[in-house]
C-alpha cells in the first residue's frame, strides 16, 4: 500500500479485539514516532513517551476521564465519556508529553519567542503522533488520537510520574469495529494554488 492510501485508509477505532499488540510491533510504532522532524537541527526533540500496558492503569486513567465527565456541561460530559470508554477499551496506551526542550531554550534568550518556541514543539510532537498512527495502521491495528484527557491533565502526569505537559493519549488494539472517516472538503476549496490571487 502506497503512503497515500495509508493515510486515507486510516480512521478513528475506539473497540478493540482483546489481543495482546507485540512488542516488537510497539516497537517500530515508537520507532516511527521518534523519527518526527526534530526542531531546528537534532538538538530540540521536544516528545517524551510513555507505554501503559497495565490494566489497573488503564482503567484508573478511564475512571479519571469518566469522573471529570460528570462535573461538566451537556456535550462535554458525553465526549469525555466515549474517551473513557475508547481508553478502557485499548490494549495499550502512549501518553505523549512535551518535555519542553526548545521553550526552556528560548527562555534562556529571549522570553518574546516562547510563544513560537510552544508552537514549534506542538506542531514536532504532532508530527510524530501522525508518524505512530500510520505506522500502527501499516501493523493492522486501530488507534485513536485523543485529546479530551487533557480536561484532566495534572490528574494524569501525576498518575504517571512525569513531569512534563501531557498533550495527547493514544489507543492502540486490534480492532473490533470498522470505524468511520468524516468526508474531506474538496481539495479546490481548502488550497490556494494561484498565486496571482494573493
Amino acid at each position: 500500500m502506497n503512503i497515500l492510501d495509508l493515510i486515507k485508509k486510516r480512521r478513528s477505532i475506539r473497540k478493540y479485539q482483546n489481543r495482546v499488540i507485540p512488542e516488537k510491533i510497539l516497537a517500530k510504532i515508537m520507532e516511527a514516532g521518534i523519527w518526527g522532524p526534530s526542531l531546528l537541527g537534532p538538538g530540540f526533540q521536544p516528545w517524551y513517551f510513555v507505554i501503559i500496558r497495565d490494566r489497573p492503569k488503564i482503567n484508573l486513567i478511564s475512571h479519571i476521564l469518566f469522573r471529570k465527565s460528570k462535573k461538566l456541561g451537556v456535550g462535554l460530559n458525553a465526549i469525555l465519556r466515549i474517551s473513557s470508554e475508547t481508553i478502557k477499551n485499548a490494549s495499550v496506551l502512549i501518553a505523549v508529553f512535551n518535555n519542553s526542550s526548545l521553550v526552556n531554550f528560548a527562555a534562556k534568550l529571549n522570553n518574546r519567542h516562547i510563544n513560537f518556541a510552544k508552537m514549534a514543539e506542538l506542531c514536532a510532537i504532532s508530527a510524530a503522533i501522525q508518524n505512530m498512527l500510520l505506522t500502527a495502521e501499516s501493523f493492522r491495528l486501530g488507534t485513536c488520537w485523543l485529546d479530551t484527557p487533557l480536561f484532566c491533565k495534572k490528574k494524569i502526569e501525576n498518575m504517571l510520574h512525569v513531569n512534563y505537559s501531557l498533550v495527547a493519549i493514544l489507543t492502540l488494539g486490534y480492532p473490533a469495529e470498522k470505524g468511520r472517516r468524516s468526508q474531506r472538503r474538496p481539495l479546490e476549496s481548502t488550497v490556494l494554488s494561484n498565486q496571482s490571487n494573493i
